[in-house]
C-alpha cells in the first residue's frame, strides 16, 4: 500500500513538473512608441487566473501548462490582447508584444478620482479629461483659455468655479483645488492660484473632478479639484520650441482704446514684448508674445526634462499686464535590478519671476479699459518649490509606498505700474478757482453756505447737494474721474493732521511740514517692501490591491507654512495634519464601489482649534469628512454612476489677518471668518456610442451642492484704521472727524447657507470619415440654480435699515447668489484632414442674477426718491457718455455669446503652424461688473519639434 501511494505521488509531482516545464517571455511595447510598459499583466484561465506583471523594463516570463492557452496582455489604457499560445513540453518560447492604445474614450486613464490609476469609465464622479493634443489646438497663453471650453468650467478674474460654486473672488481664496502632479499650486499665504505657474510647455493630461474631493486632497477641494499631469520621457530624446503672437484688435467700441500711436513711441506700456521694437515695430496695438522650449530624454536610468518659457502681455485693459519667466524640471532615477518590483525616486523643481498687473473698478463707462486711480495696483514676485519624490511598487503583493514633499518660497510686493497723477495735473484738470481757495484760506466760507443749511436742516440730499454746489464753484471742469483722481491722491497722500482747524476758517498748524511731503516724490514713491513665504509639505500613501477587486488607499499629509508681511509687521503660522483611508471594491466585474474618510488638524497663530468639530455632542479638534460612490456598468458601455462627498475650505493667512492695498483698495482682514465646509451630491450616466464611423460618449448628470459658512467677497467702504466696514452716516462722519482715513476694498465673510442644485449633460466624440479625415468634438450645457438659502431672513433685515450707508449684501432681493449665471453652452470642434485641421469653439452664457450692492441697487425706486449710495456709486465708478455703471450693466447684463476660430497645419513632420481668431465677431460681453472680456485677437504660433 505505501509503495503505491508513493508511486501516485510521485507520478504528480513529475506530472506537475511537466505542467510548470513551459516558459514564455518576451517584451511589452507601446505599438504607436515603442515604449516599454511597466506593470501590464499577463493572464490565463486554468484551474483559476494565473498570471505575471511585465517589469519596468517591459519584460514578462510566465510558465504555461503544456498544449494551448489563451493569454491575455491587458494595460490600462489599452487595447486587450488576446494571444493564442501553442506550446510543447519543455519548450521555452520568446514572443514581444505590441499594444495599441484605446480609440475608446471610455478607456482614458485616470488618477485623480481615487489617487490611483482607473480607467475614466469606471470612476464615481463627474469627470473632464483634457490631452496635449486638445490644449494644443487651443494655442493658449495659459491653460485657463482651453479649461474654460469644458462644461460647467468657468474661470473668473482668474479664480476657477465648477458648477456655479466659485463666484467671484478677486485674487483670494479658491474653492476648487489646483493640482500640478498631485502638488497643489495654490498660494500658500493667499490661496489664489497664479496660473503663470502652470508648466504649459510640458502638459500630458489635465483631468477636472466636478464636486467636493476633500477626503484624499483636503482643504480648497470643497467644489472640485483640476489635476495637471505633466509629461515623462520616453527611450527616444525629444525637445520643442514653440513661438506665438497674439494681437488685440480695437473694441468694437473704439473710443474705449487706451492707447495711440504715440502710446508706443512715448514708451507707456509697463512691459514690454522681446520682439516688440524690432519684428513687431510695425503694430500699433497691445500684444503679446511667448516662448515655449522643454526637452526630455532617458540617460541610463535616469529621467531628465526641463523646460523655459517667457511670456509678455501688454494687456487689451491698461495695466492689465503680465510677464513671466519660469524654468523647471524633472529629475528621477529608477533603481535597476528589482526584476517585478519597481523603485525610483527624485524631485521636481520650479522657478517663477513674474510681473503682472490687473484692475477690478474702471475709470468710467466712457472709458472701461482705463483702471481707476483707485486701483493702479501691480505685483512684482518670484518663488521658487523644491519637491522631492520616493515611489516603490511591489506588483506581487500588490502594495506601493509613495511619499513627496516640497519645500516653497516666495517674496513679493506691490508696485504701482505707472506713476499717479500729480496734485498740480489734478487740479489743473479740474479747472480749479483759485480765488476761490484763497478765499476760504481768508476766512470766507460763504461758499459753503449751501452745505451748512443742509447740515442745520438734517437732510441728506440737501447736503450732497450743497456739497457738489461748492465743489462746483472750486472745481468747475471737474467729472467724477477727476474727483476720483483727487481722493485717491488724498488716500496716498493723506491730509493735515489738523484738518479740523480748515472747518473753523483756520490754516492747519502743520500744513507746511505736509506741503514738504506731499512735494517729495522720494517719499511719495518708496517701494514697497517685501512680503516672504514659507511652505513645508510632506505627504505619505499607502496603496494595497487584492485579488479579489479590493484596494486600499490610505496616507498621511503634513503642511506648514510661515507668512512674513512687512508691510504690516507680523509673521503668521499655521499647521496642518491629516490622516486619510479610502476603500475601492470592484465586484463581479460591473460594480465599483468607494467610500473614504478624513480626519484634518488645522491651526493658525494661536487659533489651535479652527478644526473643531462635533461627534456625538462632543468636541474634538479636528475635522471629519466622508465621502463614498458606486459605479455600475449597466451594459458593454453603460456605466451608471452617484456620489456623495464632503468638502471644506480654511480661510487663507491673508483672508483672516491681512491688509493690503494700493491707492486705498485692497483686501480687509475679517479675524472672526470660519472656514467654509458643504458636501455634493451626484447621479449619472456614461453612455457610449457607435454608429458607423460614429464614436464617443454621452454623459448626463444631476448635481445638489450644500454649504454652510460659506464665505463670501463683499465690497464695501472701510475705516483704515479700524478695518471696520462703514456701515452709517454717523460712523463715516466720527471717522472723518477723528481725522482717520478710509478705503475701498473687499472682507470676506462667513453667510450662512447656500445651496446649488441643477444639472449637466456632455457628449464627446469623433467622426472617422475615412483615416485620413476626422472631425472631433465635445458639446456640453450646464443649468444651475444658485440659491442663497437665508435670503428670506435677510431680505427682511435689510429691509429694516435706515440708514442710506448701511451696506447690503447684495444688488437685489432675489434668491440667487452673486456672481452666477443660470445656464451655459460650451463647443469645441475641430475638424482634420491629413495635415491640415480646421476648428472652432462657441461659448454662450445667460446673464448674471445678482453682483454687490456698492456696485449697484436694482431694487425699485419712487420717483425722485434720493439715493446717497448712488451718488456716492457714481463718483468711485464715474459717469460719462450719459450712463453710470448702473445703466451700463442694466444695458450690457444680457445672455452672449462668443466664437473662436482656428486654423492649422503640419508643414512638416517637425514643424506645425497654428492661426487663430478669438472672440471673431468682436462681442463686447462683461463677465462682471467693470470687467470687459478681450476684444477680438489674433493668434500666430509656431511649433517644432526634434
Amino acid at each position: 500500500m505505501k509503495k503505491q501511494i508513493y508511486l501516485i505521488v510521485s507520478f504528480l509531482l513529475l506530472t506537475g513538473t511537466y505542467v510548470s516545464a513551459q516558459t514564455l517571455k518576451g517584451h511589452i511595447y507601446d505599438a504607436g512608441t515603442n515604449e516599454p510598459l511597466a506593470g501590464a499583466t499577463v493572464t490565463y484561465t486554468l484551474h483559476g487566473k494565473q498570471g505575471v506583471v511585465s517589469d519596468i523594463n517591459g519584460a514578462y516570463e510566465i510558465s504555461l501548462p503544456e498544449g494551448g492557452v489563451d493569454l491575455i496582455f491587458s494595460y490600462v489604457g489599452y487595447d486587450d490582447m488576446l494571444v493564442p499560445i501553442v506550446i510543447s513540453r519543455r519548450e521555452n518560447m520568446t514572443k514581444d508584444i505590441y499594444m495599441k492604445e484605446s480609440t475608446n474614450l471610455l478607456q482614458d486613464v485616470v488618477v485623480s478620482a481615487g489617487r490611483f490609476e482607473q480607467k475614466l469609465s469606471d470612476v464615481t464622479v463627474s469627470m473632464n479629461v483634457l490631452k496635449a493634443s486638445d490644449i494644443a489646438r487651443q494655442a493658449p497663453t495659459d491653460i485657463t483659455s482651453t479649461l474654460q471650453t469644458l462644461p460647467g468650467v468657468d474661470i473668473v478674474d482668474k479664480q476657477p468655479s465648477i458648477r456655479g460654486g466659485g463666484g467671484w473672488t478677486y485674487s483670494v481664496g479658491a474653492r476648487s483645488l489646483v493640482l500640478v502632479d498631485g502638488m497643489s499650486t495654490l498660494s500658500p499665504k493667499t490661496g489664489e492660484i497664479n496660473w503663470n505657474t502652470v508648466p504649459l510647455e510640458n502638459i500630458e493630461q489635465v483631468e477636472v473632478i466636478k464636486g467636493a474631493s476633500s477626503v484624499l486632497y483636503g482643504s480648497s477641494a470643497l467644489n472640485g479639484i483640476i489635476n495637471i499631469r505633466t509629461a515623462r520621457p520616453g527611450l527616444t530624446p525629444q525637445s520643442r520650441f514653440s513661438t506665438y503672437v497674439g494681437i488685440y484688435d480695437d473694441p468694437k467700441n473704439e473710443s474705449y482704446a487706451y492707447s495711440d500711436n504715440t502710446f508706443w513711441k512715448n514708451d507707456k506700456y509697463p512691459v514690454e514684448p522681446i520682439l516688440r521694437n524690432s519684428l513687431y515695430n510695425g503694430i500699433r496695438k497691445p500684444i503679446y508674445e511667448g516662448f515655449d522650449f522643454s526637452h526630455s530624454r532617458r540617460i541610463g536610468n535616469f529621467d531628465v526634462s526641463g523646460g523655459l518659457n517667457l511670456f509678455t502681455d501688454e494687456g487689451y485693459r491698461e495695466q492689465s499686464y503680465n510677464k513671466r519667466f519660469r524654468a523647471g524640471g524633472n529629475l528621477t532615477y529608477h533603481q535597476p535590478d528589482m526584476g517585478t518590483k519597481f523603485m525610483n525616486y527624485g524631485f521636481n523643481i520650479d522657478f517663477l519671476s513674474n510681473k503682472y498687473g490687473d484692475f477690478f473698478i474702471w475709470r468710467s463707462p466712457a472709458e472701461p479699459y482705463k483702471p481707476s486711480p483707485f486701483t493702479n495696483m501691480g505685483r512684482e514676485a518670484n518663488n521658487i518649490h523644491i519637491d522631492p519624490f520616493f515611489n516603490y511598487v511591489n506588483p506581487d503583493n500588490g502594495t506601493s509606498h509613495k511619499v513627496k514633499g516640497r519645500f516653497y518660497y516666495s517674496s513679493d510686493n506691490l508696485a504701482e505700474p505707472t506713476q499717479g497723477a500729480s496734485i498740480t495735473d489734478i487740479l489743473g484738470n479740474m479747472g480749479t478757482d483759485a480765488q476761490q481757495i484763497q478765499n476760504i484760506v481768508n476766512g470766507d466760507l460763504s461758499i459753503l453756505d449751501p452745505l451748512y443749511q443742509g447740515i442745520l436742516q438734517g437732510n441728506v440730499n440737501d447736503i450732497v447737494n450743497g456739497a457738489f454746489t461748492a465743489l462746483e464753484k472750486v472745481f468747475p471742469n471737474a467729472t467724477t474721474a477727476d474727483y476720483c483722481d483727487l481722493i485717491s491722491w488724498v488716500m496716498n497722500n493723506g491730509l493735515p493732521s489738523d484738518i479740523g482747524a480748515a472747518l473753523e476758517g483756520k490754516i492747519p498748524s502743520d500744513l507746511v511740514p505736509w506741503l514738504s511731503g506731499v512735494m517729495n516724490p522720494t517719499k511719495n514713491n518708496a517701494r514697497t517692501k517685501q512680503d516672504k513665504c514659507y511652505n513645508y509639505y510632506l505627504d505619505y500613501q499607502f496603496n494595497k490591491k487584492w485579488d479579489g477587486g479590493a484596494q486600499i488607499t490610505a496616507g498621511t499629509t503634513f503642511e506648514h507654512i510661515r507668512y512674513n508681511s512687512a508691510v504690516m509687521g507680523e509673521t503668521h503660522n499655521s499647521d496642518n495634519v491629516a490622516l486619510f483611508f479610502q476603500y475601492d471594491q470592484r465586484f463581479w466585474d460591473r460594480l465599483s464601489v468607494s467610500a473614504g474618510v478624513r480626519a484634518e488638524y488645522y491651526r493658525v497663530n494661536e487659533h489651535y482649534r479652527e478644526a473643531e468639530s462635533k461627534i456625538f455632542g462632543a468636541k474634538v479638534p479636528f475635522r471629519p469628512v466622508f465621502r463614498a460612490g458606486l459605479n455600475y456598468q449597466l451594459a458593454d458601455y453603460s456605466f451608471l454612476r452617484a456620489s456623495f462627498g464632503q468638502g471644506y475650505r480654511n480661510p487663507s493667512i491673508t483672508e483672516k489677518f491681512l491688509r493690503k492695498d494700493i491707492g486705498g483698495v485692497g483686501v480687509y482682514p475679517n479675524y472672526n471668518i470660519q472656514p467654509e465646509k458643504g458636501f455634493n451630491a451626484e447621479i449619472g450616466i456614461k453612455q457610449g456610442y457607435k454608429i458607423g464611423n460614429l464614436q464617443g460618449f454621452l454623459d448626463v448628470a444631476g448635481f445638489y451642492t450644500q454649504y454652510k459658512n460659506m464665505v463670501e467677497f463683499q465690497f464695501g467702504l472701510f475705516n483704515n484704521a479700524n478695518n471696520q466696514m462703514i456701515n452709517s452716516i454717523p460712523g463715516a462722519l466720527l471717522m472723518l472727524v477723528m481725522g482717520q482715513g478710509f478705503g475701498i476694498g473687499a472682507q470676506f465673510h462667513n453667510v450662512s447657507k447656500a445651496e446649488i442644485y441643477g444639472a449637466e449633460i456632455s457628449t464627446t466624440g469623433a467622426y472617422n470619415f475615412n483615416k485620413n479625415t476626422k472631425l472631433v468634438y465635445n458639446l456640453g450645457y450646464v443649468y444651475t440654480e444658485p440659491r442663497d438659502a437665508d435670503y428670506k431672513k435677510r431680505n427682511a433685515i435689510e429691509d429694516a435699515y435706515t440708514d442710506p450707508l448701511q451696506m447690503k449684501e447684495k444688488s437685489n432681493n432675489s434668491k440667487y447668489l452673486k456672481y452666477r449665471p443660470k445656464h451655459s453652452f460650451k463647443a469645441s470642434m475641430d475638424f482634420q484632414w491629413k495635415r491640415f485641421n480646421l476648428g472652432g469653439n462657441v461659448n454662450w452664457k445667460s446673464k448674471i442674477l445678482a453682483v454687490d450692492y456698492i456696485m449697484l441697487d436694482e431694487r425699485p425706486k419712487e420717483l425722485g426718491e434720493f439715493d446717497l449710495m448712488n451718488t456716492i456709486r457714481t463718483i468711485l465708478f464715474g459717469y460719462g457718455n450719459g450712463e453710470t455703471l448702473a445703466s451700463y450693466w442694466k444695458k450690457h447684463n444680457t445672455d452672449y455669446c462668443t466664437v473662436d476660430l482656428r486654423m492649422g497645419v503640419k508643414a512638416t513632420k517637425e514643424v506645425a503652424f497654428q492661426f487663430m481668431v478669438n472672440n471673431l465677431f468682436n462681442k463686447e460681453y462683461s463677465y462682471r461688473p467693470m470687467a470687459l472680456g478681450a476684444p477680438r485677437t489674433f493668434v500666430v504660433k509656431m511649433d517644432v519639434t526634434f
